[in-house]
């Protein structure tokens, strides 16, 4: 399995912030032509902005694509590391901005130009929950997937993204 390699408000892999979207394209076809299954489609799992030039200023992964590739930040695979161990992991480097933590659905490192975002929170400890143990086998399985983060976007530490509410 190939990895994709964050650099922290620069790029995914050989996709840089910056780049022309024809740029781009070329290489999210590059990407999906390295996959098991070219059926995938690939343009729901690298979700990109780009400014009024059409240079590319912000870009999401999602967590599909940990299926083909391993997704890392600093050696850390940002998919497979359960999210309140990557937040600790990399509050280390680089502190998070605690106003936008949003109860554990996001979490940005403005100084990193890097995000998390999760539709769902499960914590170790709500395994632990009569309401969680009393689930079926199959659903239980099924929440454990909130235990980690659906995408990790980055974003130029110098301009980074507006959330819907007006927010950097």
């Amino acid at each position: 399995m190939d990895n994709l390699v964050i650099n922290e408000g620069c790029s995914v892999g050989a996709i840089k912030l910056g780049m022309r979207e024809e740029e781009v394209q070329q290489y999210i076809q590059l990407y999906k032509e390295k996959c098991l299954s070219p059926r995938i489609s690939f343009h729901r799992n690298f979700r990109c902005e780009y400014d009024s030039e059409g240079r590319l200023i912000y870009i999401e992964v999602v967590n599909d694509l940990k299926r083909h590739f391993n997704i890392l930040f600093r050696d850390i695979d940002v998919f497979n590391t359960r999210a309140s161990q990557l937040v600790k992991m990399i509050d280390i480097l680089s502190p998070y901005d605690k106003n936008s933590a949003n109860g554990g659905f996001v979490y940005k490192f403005p100084e990193l130009g890097l995000s998390f975002w999760r539709g769902n929170v499960l914590s170790e400890e709500d395994m632990e929950e009569d309401w969680f143990k009393e689930m079926d086998p199959e659903i239980q399985e099924d929440e454990m997937k909130n235990l980690y983060f659906e995408t990790v976007s980055i974003y130029s530490i110098s301009n980074p993204p507006i959330d819907n509410a007006g927010n950097p």
